[in-house]
């Protein structure tokens, strides 16, 4: 009789149906958080005077326009053939650069300049934002695509695309023992490590040890930048 009169409670059904409601939109939210922001950013990194502005007017104008030393990003769209990437044009400043992270988890890929002119005189210092861009957990673990983007190919003194790449690697190489010997620091300390492990150990190093793809491709940001918008409509 008791079970009766409980069933048969006028609240019975609007109590059910607002448990069910709210089991069903925390079941939504929590899939909601769980999901991973959608990817549609191309990152445009490189040191300053590597060119990086005028290929982002490139690609966004579709023409070069002056460009001056940026201290906040640049942002705007790239479009063709169905596909639109939004473009994040990082400051090449040193105490600037490192705001690239705030875009990672929502980057499609990676375009790192470098200037082919200078590099065999500032391989250093290049190779060490690059490789603080590689080594990023976020790169490393979503897989992030990289083109080194070998800017000022058509001028006399620019270096090929694979002496660029035999520098870097050579430089990296040197720099990960360096690193690597920090990151033992930290890990002996308690720290967490925010840097991944580059290419394999025991063997020196090649951008092709590494689990994201690193792919180098020559061009001139003031000419053209065909090249760079048929790796980009590839992705």
């Amino acid at each position: 009789m008791a079970m009766d009169q409980y069933l048969n409670h006028p609240y019975l059904v609007p109590i059910v149906g607002s448990i069910v409601l709210v089991l069903v939109l925390i079941s939504l939210a929590f899939v909601f958080l769980k999901q991973k922001p959608r990817q549609t950013t191309l990152l445009i990194l490189g040191t300053t005077d590597a060119g990086k502005t005028s290929l982002f007017t490139q690609l966004y104008h579709g023409q070069t326009r002056p460009t001056v030393t940026s201290m906040k990003e640049n942002e705007g769209t790239f479009e063709a053939h169905n596909k639109k990437y939004d473009l994040v044009d990082v400051p090449g400043h040193q105490r600037l650069r490192y705001r690239y992270t705030d875009y990672l988890p929502v980057t499609r890929a990676i375009i790192f300049v470098v200037d082919s002119t200078t590099l065999a005189r500032q391989v250093r210092f290049v190779a060490e934002y690059l490789y603080d861009v590689l080594a990023q957990k976020q790169v490393q673990s979503n897989h992030i695509p990289v083109l080194v983007a070998c800017n000022k190919c058509d001028l006399i003194t620019a270096l090929p695309k694979e002496k660029i790449q035999q520098r870097l690697e050579e430089e990296i190489n040197r720099l990960r023992t360096t690193r690597t010997a920090a990151l033992e620091q930290q890990a002996s300390e308690g720290d967490e490590e925010q840097e991944a492990y580059l290419g394999y150990e025991g063997e020196p190093f090649k951008f092709e040890h590494l689990e994201n793809v690193v792919h180098f491709e020559t061009l001139s940001a003031r000419k053209s930048v065909t090249e760079l918008e048929n790796w980009i409509l590839e992705l």
